[in-house]
Parts: structure tokens; C-alpha cells; sequence
């Protein structure tokens, strides 16, 4: 037994637990799979800065990503656009370069971010955008909070999700996308699924331990659902950005590692989907 306190449950019975070769921890309490302690890289802004941020030196590169992921972007905000239409007030944490909040503003909401890693949080605020470095530096309060693929980082996800809840307004939306570590890859891969990243991830979420902390944190599930990130649209959007800023802006080729790691992703990772509301 561990003598660590389960981030998402507060329970005191996390054991030792083991995926593929990799020696994690599980509480057996709400089943949550936790990244132990001592592996955990640290998450200050230092880290942020050299493992999250684009790693092209060219302004290209930068821009190629929101590029190929307009799609993406489109989806999501129709989506919202469905059970929270603008004009309302939408912040979204861990907005790295603030692509997709900058979509979110053309569609009439008023939009902030939330990013610890330096050279992002500037460059989105330079674009004209309003960046907090820390959750706790936000005193508004938003109908509309965002968070894609920024829980399984954060290490104690109830407090963070309560601090989220006490920022929104009465009946106010809050979406979540993480990494589906209960989905059909995850468990026949086990510690070679792509989206198995101890030293980066802390908490492993399936829909029952998602579930779970949301709820406890003061929310209302509408809707959770196992999904592919990676349509055929966006799979389509990143050859036809690749090409077009290869050609035009001259952009770097990139390894064919990246080339196979992106199949590899398109094939393999599936994510958790949730739209909940503030009680």
C-alpha cells in the first residue's frame, strides 16, 4: 500500500500497479492508474517551456500547425456553438499559442487563455489575445471553460477542476478532451500506446475515473464518449498544410519518425470526450 493520497477520489488505497513494464500506481478506490511521484517530470514552466512548446525556430512552422488544425477547431467551437452560442465568455486553459482561442473571438465570444509555458502565453499575446500565466491569476468569471488534453497533466485534477468551478457562471459549460487510457489500444498495447506518457502524464483517465472527478468537482455530466481524435478531414488538412508551407514558405521537411509517429497516432489514439455543466 502507498502512502499516497489519490488526486482524484482523496482516498488513502493506492497500491503498486503495473502497465506492461512500467511500474505505475492504482487506487482501488475509483481505479484511477497514477504516474508514481518519483517519475513525474516537474511541471513548472521550465519544463513547459522545453517538452510543450512548437519547437520550430521558423515563424512557418508555428503557423503551419494552426493551420492543419483548422478543422479541428471548427468542429469544437460548433459544438459549443450548439448549447452555449455567443456572445458569452469562454477561457481556455493550456492555450499553448492561442490558435484556437483566436478562432473562438471570430465567432463573436470573448475569449482569454490560460498558459504556464513562456514563449507561447507571448506569442498569443502578441496576436492580441489575453493570456494568464496561472489558473489562480484569473479573477472573471466565464461560461464557457476548455481543457484539451491539459487534465492528465495536472496533478491534482479535483482541486483544479474546483478552482475551474468557482471561475464560471450558474449552468456554465465546461469541456474536456484526455487521453482514453480505458480504450481497446490502450489496453492491447499497454505501455507502448502512444498516448502512454508517464513522465508527462500523471492521472490515466477512463470514463469511470473521468467520470468521477468531475462530478466531484460540481459538475453535471451531458454527455462523456470515447472518440478518434483524428478524422479523415484533419488527417486530410495536415498533408495539404504540410505541402502548401513546404513549398511556399519554405518550410523544414520533417523526419519520417514524425511522419510514422503521426500514423501511428491517427491509429491509434482514441480520446475521452466530455461536455458537463456547473451545478
Amino acid at each position: 500500500m502507498s502512502q499516497r493520497t489519490c488526486p482524484v477520489c482523496n482516498s488513502t488505497t493506492v497500491v503498486s500497479h503495473q502497465v506492461g513494464r512500467v511500474a505505475m500506481e492504482r487506487c482501488t478506490t475509483c481505479t484511477a492508474v497514477l504516474t508514481p511521484v518519483k517519475i513525474v517530470e516537474a511541471h513548472d514552466e521550465s519544463y513547459y517551456a522545453s517538452q510543450y512548446s512548437l519547437t520550430a525556430t521558423v515563424r512557418a512552422s508555428t503557423e503551419y500547425h494552426r493551420h492543419f488544425r483548422f478543422p479541428e477547431y471548427i468542429k469544437l467551437i460548433a459544438d459549443v456553438q450548439k448549447i452555449a452560442p455567443a456572445p458569452r465568455r469562454w477561457l481556455d486553459v493550456g492555450c499553448d499559442h492561442g490558435f484556437f482561442l483566436d478562432e473562438v473571438r471570430r465567432y463573436g465570444y470573448t475569449a482569454a487563455g490560460v498558459e504556464v509555458a513562456q514563449q507561447p502565453r507571448r506569442y498569443a499575446q502578441e496576436i492580441g489575445l489575453n493570456v494568464f500565466e496561472r489558473l489562480d491569476d484569473v479573477t472573471d468569471t466565464y461560461d464557457i471553460v476548455s481543457l484539451w488534453h491539459v487534465l492528465e497533466h495536472i496533478p491534482t485534477p479535483l482541486e483544479f477542476l474546483t478552482k475551474i468551478h468557482d471561475r464560471m457562471s450558474p449552468d456554465g459549460v465546461l469541456r474536456i478532451r484526455v487521453p482514453d487510457a480505458g480504450s481497446l489500444p490502450s489496453r492491447l498495447l499497454g505501455s507502448s500506446w502512444i498516448w502512454f506518457q508517464p513522465h508527462h502524464h500523471v492521472v490515466h483517465y477512463t470514463t469511470s475515473v473521468l467520470h468521477r472527478v468531475v462530478t466531484a468537482a460540481g459538475f453535471d455530466i451531458v454527455r462523456l464518449r470515447t472518440q478518434r481524435p483524428n478524422t479523415l478531414l484533419t488527417r486530410r488538412s495536415y498533408r495539404l498544410a504540410r505541402s502548401v508551407f513546404r513549398k511556399e514558405m519554405e518550410m523544414p521537411t520533417r523526419p519520417i519518425y514524425d511522419y510514422l509517429a503521426r500514423t501511428w497516432q491517427d491509429l491509434t489514439g482514441v480520446e475521452l470526450d466530455c461536455v458537463a455543466r456547473r451545478r
